[in-house]
């Protein structure tokens, strides 16, 4: 079958046979093959840029086998991807032209995502609440197509002959499902609108890679080169090719340059970032220093203390008392301000006496109203009028 398809395969100047190839079978395309696959025994490795290093390969497109509704394009689908992933047909690909040889230059890209506390990604899909159907590496097409399966065993009660089959089910079959048809359609349009929570469950993979390509066109094979080139095809594969240049194709995949390009994301602010700012800042808006943050704590110790014996201070002066004078000195204590005498005067000649205590004293006068001192018997008389003494 593979012989009636591909007519030569050349790959990094050697020839390659249907051992290089693993076969699936498409609803749509019918019978489609991988190269290079991860179920083959030896894998090809290109060491070298150019289109003499890469995949060559010499198509069957006659349209005598093709199933009429299915496709209705001629020649052939072709798809890059890689080693451990699934070939989504649908999803991706381009179209091959007969009597065209189409030449595709590939670029390999990468694309590193964070994920923890900087992004929504997964590392290998364990954590995704959704069975993986194909048994390949975690992507977010294969997680989708999985749960959209998931979906439509437990709604229709078969499987969609699009994606694979689970286990203990079976795809939907018109002699046992009859309305399965419509319970699809009806299916999709929820799929498509999210309705059914398979694009809020199916997270990014953390690590992405993918191919751009590049791609050529020309006329194959040449009006001075045809017959030639159709003579050899033929004695090679017992073939006779009749259709002439709507009969083949031609492919040519070859690395543009080995190089690859890799994006990786990277926090924007890291903690130890975010401590070299902080101290930055600190130095240019206060010249941080060992000194300075000893001035600094010094500083709000001077401030704590002088608040500290400020409240002290404001404390004793409201609720102090003397504690010599006895009852007297209390009665003094306790005198208004306004009832003291206006005119106050030392008198130089007699010392104060045990009933005349400074601690007893009243607070100093009014200098504004202060007048002529008053005799010495005025001073006695004023003094005891002013003042109930007791004694000790």
């Amino acid at each position: 079958m593979l012989d009636n398809f591909i007519f030569a395969c050349r790959f990094n100047q050697a020839s390659c046979n249907q051992a290089n190839y693993s076969h699936f079978h498409h609803p749509i395309y019918g019978n489609c093959y991988t190269f290079n696959g991860k179920n083959n025994s030896n894998l090809w490795m290109s060491s070298m840029p150019g289109i003499k290093n890469g995949l060559s390969l010499t198509l069957r497109t006659e349209q005598n086998d093709f199933i009429p509704l299915l496709s209705t394009v001629t020649g052939a689908r072709v798809m890059v991807h890689g080693q451990d992933e699934p070939a989504f047909m649908d999803d991706g690909g381009f179209n091959l032209r007969p009597g065209v040889e189409t030449s595709i230059s590939m670029r390999k890209e990468a694309l590193d995502r964070l994920g923890g506390d900087y992004g929504d990604c997964t590392k290998n899909g364990s954590e995704v609440p959704v069975e993986n159907l194909y048994l390949t590496k975690y992507t977010q097409q294969v997680c989708i197509h999985s749960c959209f399966q998931d979906s439509m065993i437990k709604e229709c009660g078969c499987a969609y002959i699009f994606y694979p089959l689970p286990k203990n089910a079976e795809f939907c079959d018109y002699r046992k499902h009859n309305s399965w048809g419509y319970c699809y359609y009806k299916l999709q349009d929820a799929f498509s609108s999210d309705r059914l929570g398979c694009f809020t469950k199916c997270r990014k993979p953390c690590s992405v890679t993918s191919y751009q390509l590049s791609a050529g066109y020309s006329r194959w094979p040449s009006v001075t080169s045809q017959d030639w080139i159709f003579q050899m095809l033929s004695r090679q594969n017992n073939y006779t090719i009749n259709n002439k240049r709507n009969g083949v194709a031609k492919l040519n995949i070859f690395f543009k340059e080995l190089n690859y390009k890799t994006n990786s994301e990277s926090p924007s602010v890291t903690m130890a970032t975010l401590l070299s700012n902080l101290g930055s800042q600190w130095s240019l808006w206060f010249g941080s220093s060992v000194l300075s943050v000893v001035e600094m704590a010094e500083l709000i110790f001077d401030l704590l203390v002088i608040t500290f014996l400020m409240l002290l201070r404001r404390f004793r002066s409201r609720y102090w008392s003397p504690g010599r004078g006895g009852r007297g000195a209390q009665e003094v204590a306790s005198t208004p301000a306004s009832s003291l005498p206006s005119h106050f005067c030392p008198h130089s000649t007699s010392p104060p006496g045990p009933a005349t205590s400074p601690a007893l004293m009243a607070p100093p006068p009014a200098y504004a109203t202060l007048g002529p001192c008053p005799s010495p018997s005025n001073l006695v008389e004023a003094s005891s009028s002013a003042y109930t003494l007791g004694e000790p």
